[in-house]
């Protein structure tokens, strides 16, 4: 579902002390959340705990969102920061959940000489739980979660793919006939699975869902039921440029033809113990056998 709020990606501020009456309001609005900058927030500040629990819950088109936004008070000043959030996201249609904690850095890239880390929105952390990538403007990388890799501190462990992979969402979505490429490419960077409207070659509009491709320097079309659209009926339909669309042909022929001669590879391996048996055993047999007839042979010379 397309987030069209246009929110900051990263938290690039240093909060001076004094220099605002409410930081923690500033917080949420900086990662898109200031609706959880509520009432039942304001009331556990004014308690004045050391450190707060914040529950907050959400609904997306694609999947429901719990969080826990985590705040600390700092002793000098008595602001509450936010240090982290713990997101437990959930797929409609789906029993599967996946959690997993956000940390803030509210440093600047200069400060120490040191590189700061890159932050999530809440609508990034949403959609990186969802398996879509996103997109760091800090660093210019891309990031997604390995859903089957689980790191000791209980998070997720992710691949990221930098600038020098090479994948240009800005030149990738040129290839395609999308009919308003404007908003597109930042909905995509925030790991949106956006709905879009792609010319077919008869002149006619279909919509279609569409996420980044990184390692195929594609885009994945999705149909109205959010299943794959083949490749080579976005050929056929004219969703996708023929040089583009031919390059990823002639992959997926690479990719099969490799797959094959692997499977092919792995059987023999397989094969390659069972004959070693098989010949095992007959050598066994006729060893076995041999001794046998030594055996009834000394037994007649010990006869004679």
């Amino acid at each position: 579902m397309a987030d069209n709020a246009a929110f900051p990606e990263t938290l690039n501020f240093i909060f001076m002390e004094g220099n605002d009456s409410n930081l923690t309001q500033k917080h949420f609005m900086l990662i898109g959340m200031k609706e959880a900058y509520n009432d039942d927030l304001i009331r556990k500040m004014k308690e004045g705990h050391p450190s707060i629990e914040h529950n907050y819950s959400k609904q997306y088109e694609d999947g429901k969102s719990d969080t826990v936004f985590h705040l600390r008070k700092s002793a000098t000043t008595g602001d509450y920061f936010l240090n982290k959030f713990t997101m437990s996201a959930q797929k409609d249609g789906s029993g599967e959940s996946r959690t997993h904690t956000f940390f803030m850095n509210h440093k600047k890239d200069d400060e120490g000489g040191q590189k700061v880390k890159d932050n999530f929105t809440y609508k990034m952390a949403f959609n990186f739980l969802q398996g879509r990538p996103v997109h760091h403007s800090k660093s210019d990388s891309w990031e997604r979660i390995k859903p089957k890799e689980k790191l000791q501190n209980g998070n997720y462990n992710s691949e990221r793919f930098d600038k020098a992979y090479g994948y240009n969402l800005g030149k990738v979505i040129d290839e395609y006939s999308v009919v308003y490429k404007g908003a597109l490419k930042e909905s995509l960077e925030r790991g949106n699975l956006q709905k879009e409207k792609f010319l077919n070659k008869d002149g006619q509009h279909e919509e279609l869902y569409v996420t980044p491709g990184i390692r195929s320097g594609s885009l994945v079309l999705l149909d109205l039921d959010k299943k794959p659209v083949p490749l080579d009926q976005q050929i056929e339909k004219g969703f996708i440029s023929e040089d583009l669309g031919q390059k990823l042909k002639q992959r997926q022929q690479e990719q099969q033809q490799k797959t094959t001669v692997e499977n092919k590879q792995t059987n023999k391996q397989t094969e390659k113990p069972a004959d070693g048996k098989k010949q095992s055993t007959k050598k066994s047999q006729q060893q076995e056998s041999g001794e046998k007839k030594t055996e009834r042979k000394r037994q007649k010379q010990g006869a004679g």
